[in-house]
């Protein structure tokens, strides 16, 4: 039987993206700004051009600023992709489920030695797990996301049995 589940995740605002959020907005706004008062001092209507792109612009790097990971089980493979702004969509990582060393809960006390880490979090660490595996390209590959109950249950399934036999309850 297929073992087929996906989820979507929206990576929440820290403090230093609405700082950055900010200083878009007002660096588009004095751009704009000065721009305008150039085309009407001077009757260049290229400044009025400009001005319209600077906006433009400035619209399109908040839109960047939205970051959604979609998880995605494929039978015995975990897909992870980045969305930015819901108009590009880049593949992460793909993780061998069978491969799987370790999963935990995150944050842990003492973090398994990997040559990379993959960051797919919300930013909340209360529900994130780590998963540890093997990657046939990256060597040891730790992967920190915050999959719910159902993608939990799909990923468990396609474990190896001996790491499957040792999971706590609460990590499933």
């Amino acid at each position: 039987m297929d073992n087929i589940c996906e989820q979507l995740v929206v990576k929440s605002r820290t403090s230093s993206d609405r700082a950055k959020a900010v200083l878009i907005i007002l660096g588009m706004a004095v751009l704009a700004a000065a721009l305008l008062f150039l085309a009407f001092i001077t009757g260049f209507l290229v400044f009025l051009l400009i001005a319209g792109a600077a906006v433009f612009g400035g619209i399109y790097l908040l839109n960047g600023m939205d970051i959604e990971y979609e998880y995605i089980i494929t039978n015995n493979e975990l897909d992870i992709d980045k969305i930015i702004g819901r108009r590009k969509r880049k593949r992460m990582i793909t993780v061998d489920l069978s491969r799987t060393e370790d999963f935990c809960r995150y944050p842990m006390r003492e973090e398994p030695d990997a040559d990379a880490t993959v960051h797919a979090t919300t930013g909340l660490e209360e529900d994130a797990r780590y998963l540890f595996a093997v990657h046939k390209d990256y060597g040891k590959v730790g992967v920190i996301f915050n999959p719910n109950k159902i993608t939990r249950e799909a990923i468990v399934r396609e474990f190896p049995n001996a790491l499957r036999a040792r999971l706590d309850e609460d990590v499933k």
